[in-house]
């Protein structure tokens, strides 16, 4: 909807650009947005050295995560984990949890039930693309660490010493999870806003 004067500025405009056309100064007519946006025109992110430094100092930042002296089992990890697919549809991505966590390991040393903390980590990104929710990917998750990590330990799980223990970790990821819900409900209206 134009205001006062408003029309005045839209006809000058008009008038510019029909004596730039004329004398051959308009420059090629840009494709339009959904054209622009298709994976043929688009160029591929893997490219992009910025992104390989993104997800540089995303590796390290996690592992940080874990050098810290945090309460114990409050890491990002599970969070992460499960927005993997939804970050990217690389199969091998699974591997960026497990990563952190053994480079993590290196300094802090290693454990007798690595095999299962590992392979539970490796089957929440797999839990989290066949179903819907990612809330209920990480409770599901969570469920799945929760009893493969506690799993011949000296809390069963289930146990309450072993419940209150895993808790920092269901927390911790669900607070990855809803900042990553929150970014993306962000862009994507800043992005209909833009249109």
């Amino acid at each position: 909807m134009m205001k006062n004067g408003d029309h005045i500025n839209y006809i000058k405009g008009i008038a510019n650009y029909v004596k730039r056309l004329l004398s051959g100064q308009v420059e090629p007519e840009q494709k339009a947005s959904y054209e622009q946006c298709l994976t043929k025109t688009a160029k591929p992110v893997s490219k992009n050295p910025s992104v390989f430094k993104i997800g540089l100092i995303l590796f390290g930042a996690l592992v940080v995560s874990r050098l810290l002296p945090l309460p114990p089992n409050s890491e990002p990890l599970l969070g992460l984990a499960v927005i993997t697919p939804y970050l990217t549809k690389n199969n091998l991505a699974f591997l960026l949890p497990l990563a952190v966590m053994f480079v993590s390991d290196l300094f802090i040393g290693f454990h007798n039930s690595m095999l299962m903390t590992y392979s539970a980590l490796a089957l929440a990104p797999f839990i989290s693309r066949t179903l819907d929710s990612k809330y209920m990917s990480l409770l599901s998750s969570w469920l799945v660490w929760h009893v493969m990590a506690n799993a011949g330990q000296w809390f069963p799980p289930f146990s309450p010493e072993a419940l209150l223990f895993d808790i920092r970790f269901l927390i911790s990821g669900l607070a990855i999870v809803v900042l990553f819900d929150l970014v993306q409900k962000y862009t994507s209206t800043a992005l209909q806003y833009n249109k």
